[in-house]
């Protein structure tokens, strides 16, 4: 697969730069491929780009490491507990539905302009695909596994390890490559609402002095950096679901 996205990246970057040469674009509308990438090395050689992409990435980490922790523990206890579900479903159904860009705003006034506003906006975001997946996991895993654990008398610690977070782990890392692009646009998000770092708040700068060049480059750099997220989650799917299938 990452081949193919590779092979992908470069049919693109030739397409573009055809469609430029070929209609004689106007750099100030769409720059060619090669004018971008002058403009990033600018960036990276005046404007500490390096740090920024940092910022940005730190944030990404933070939040999507704690929204899955937390959407894991909420999956526990909404399998296990179906009332604290139906409880908490509303509250957790209005913060999933309600416009992110809505949110920001309100995270920013409560928590100041440092990251911890785009972490937790992240976080968020995170959250409700991670716990759908441990849910679904929980629930409609191997029955015949759960008979054999009751006939074994495991206890509630080893049913969980050896039969149960296996069974789920199939939906939970599918909620999490999903949370991948998810965690990618709210860290956007959260950097134009409000921040003095960080690829959005270049990608902000950029639009706000018409550079198209910049736009696009933090465009481009932003979804190289969600591509690796999501070939990470990947990875981490794979070797997990070998060494934890059930069988």
């Amino acid at each position: 697969m990452l081949l193919r996205g590779i092979a992908g990246l470069i049919a693109t970057l030739v397409l573009w730069t055809a469609i430029v040469f070929i209609f004689n674009v106007p750099a100030y509308l769409l720059p060619g491929p090669i004018e971008v990438f002058d403009r990033v090395v600018f960036l990276f050689e005046n404007a500490k780009l390096i740090q920024h992409v940092w910022v940005t990435l730190s944030e990404i980490i933070a939040g999507f490491v704690s929204g899955t922790i937390a959407g894991i523990v909420a999956g526990v206890v909404f399998a296990r507990f179906p009332r604290v579900e139906r409880f908490a479903t509303p509250l957790i159904l209005l913060l999933q539905t309600a416009p992110k860009i809505a949110i920001a705003p309100l995270l920013l006034l409560w928590l100041g302009i440092g990251p911890m506003p785009k972490i937790v906006l992240i976080a968020i975001v995170t959250f409700f695909p991670v716990m759908a997946g441990m849910v679904t996991g929980l629930r409609y895993g191997e029955g015949s596994f759960r008979d054999l654990a009751a006939v074994l008398k495991l206890s509630p610690w080893q049913r969980f390890v050896h039969i149960e977070l296996p069974s789920a782990l199939p939906s939970v890392l599918a909620g999490m490559a999903v949370a991948t692009t998810l965690a990618m646009t709210a860290a956007v998000i959260g950097e134009l609402i409000g921040a003095n770092e960080g690829i959005g708040y270049l990608l902000s700068s950029g639009q706000e002095n018409s550079d198209t060049s910049v736009v696009i480059g933090m465009v481009i750099l932003l979804s190289l950096i969600g591509w690796a997220f999501y070939e990470v989650i990947e990875l981490i799917r794979r070797r997990s679901l070998g060494r934890f299938q059930l069988s």
